[in-house]
């Protein structure tokens, strides 16, 4: 296995540690509160699509690459996926989600001639922590969380740093209403903060280097159950 491969392999297998610790944790400090009356989980499975918007900047680097993105921003784009939500007790739960965003990033005249912009993919995964602000009862769930967030950026643009994958911290803002039923209609915001340093090899010393705030503004349908 090549490098880059056994570093995207790590990469995953971290991710998926990282993701199952912190629901772990977060199931631990839900039964801290959990009383023998409210043991009845509550689940939520949902589609959903929104728009990614990442919001951070750019390092200036020594060379720049017309196959990648000339800013966070260029990365945005119409964002599928799903989520799943587990309510321990009636107030605290755990939400894990994942997202996938498609763009076309760089291109154009340079002195070798024009260059086409390059397809490019934002992969994301959440895992939080979540508190209800209100109840069973409301029409209306209303919701806010914060845990870890996993991003992976890909597609041709990026095969030249190896598909990498970067981890940082989540914070959101979500709600349920009910349409019939088990049906309801979702509204989700959140943030994502992390660091990037994407450097290439020394036959291709790009790089792509900063701070990024990525939002994601979901809409979708869930069922719940029971």
């Amino acid at each position: 296995m090549s490098g880059a491969g056994a570093l995207n392999v790590n990469g995953a297998n971290i991710m998926i540690d990282r993701i199952i610790t912190g629901l772990a944790l977060g199931a631990v400090l839900v039964s801290c509160f959990a009383s023998p009356s409210a043991a009845q989980m509550r689940v939520e499975l949902g589609a959903t699509i929104g728009y990614y918007s990442p919001m951070g900047s750019f390092q200036p680097v020594s060379i720049y690459s017309v196959g990648l993105p000339r800013s966070p921003s260029s990365l945005s784009g119409t964002a599928l996926g799903g989520e799943l939500r587990l309510w321990l007790v009636p107030r605290l739960g755990v939400e894990i989600a994942a997202s996938t965003t498609g763009s076309s990033v760089g291109g154009g005249s340079t002195p070798n001639g024009y260059h086409s912009s390059v397809p490019a993919r934002v992969d994301a995964g959440t895992a939080q922590l979540l508190v209800r602000v209100t109840g069973d009862d409301n029409r209306t769930r209303v919701w806010f969380g914060a845990g870890a967030a996993a991003i992976r950026h890909g597609g041709d643009a990026y095969e030249i740093f190896g598909k990498p994958v970067n981890y940082g911290g989540v914070v959101g803002l979500g709600s349920a209403f009910r349409i019939t039923g088990a049906l309801n209609a979702t509204l989700g915001l959140s943030t994502m903060i992390y660091n990037i340093d994407f450097r290439g090899s020394r036959f291709a010393p790009v790089e792509e280097r900063g701070t990024q705030v990525d939002m994601m503004l979901r809409t979708g349908v869930s069922v719940r159950w029971p």
